[in-house]
């Protein structure tokens, strides 16, 4: 059955592909981020660069890899049979989050599909063959850690942000 679902996931947002935004659009005064990582690590870590950068106040919101976590673990489990999702899935896709930051090179189809439909203002991550149709704006990801490459990479969005 995960096979039947990854399928219909899949040719669902094989359309939403080629209907890319032209124009991203940068916030004046980041409120919201979404985050969509391949383990909880890198949410966590994430989440606490994002902090440190924008203060507390900012609502942040993401989803990783994981059959087990409930609250931000995204799987199969969360798509009917046909590939429709669930109450989780569709709360996250209706909020309108001033970025979502992709801090992974292969995303699953769960999360693509979640990155694709969402309500995002501009998508931002590291540069990979996969990435490069699906983000606004991407860095290298360079030998750092994690949180460095984060850093770098939303330092670079703050500049593109005030030559816009």
């Amino acid at each position: 059955m995960e096979i039947l679902k990854r399928q219909f996931i899949t040719r669902g947002f094989k359309k939403k592909i080629h209907l890319k935004r032209e124009n991203p659009a940068f916030p004046e005064v980041v409120r919201s981020v979404g985050i969509l990582t391949n383990t909880q690590e890198e949410l966590l870590e994430s989440k606490e660069v994002i902090f440190n950068m924008f203060g507390k106040s900012v609502e942040v919101s993401g989803f990783y890899n994981s059959k087990n976590d409930i609250d931000n673990g995204i799987s199969s489990q969360d798509f009917s049979l046909w590939g429709k999702p669930n109450t989780k899935v569709k709360s996250f896709l209706e909020k309108k989050t001033d970025f979502i930051l992709v801090p992974t090179l292969n995303l699953s189809p769960y999360l693509l599909y979640l990155l694709l439909h969402s309500k995002s203002a501009s998508k931002i991550g590291f540069y990979s063959p996969q990435n490069r149709s699906y983000l606004d704006l991407m860095l290298n990801n360079e030998d750092k850690n994690l949180k460095e490459n984060i850093q770098d990479l939303l330092d670079y969005f703050i500049k593109v942000k005030e030559a816009c």
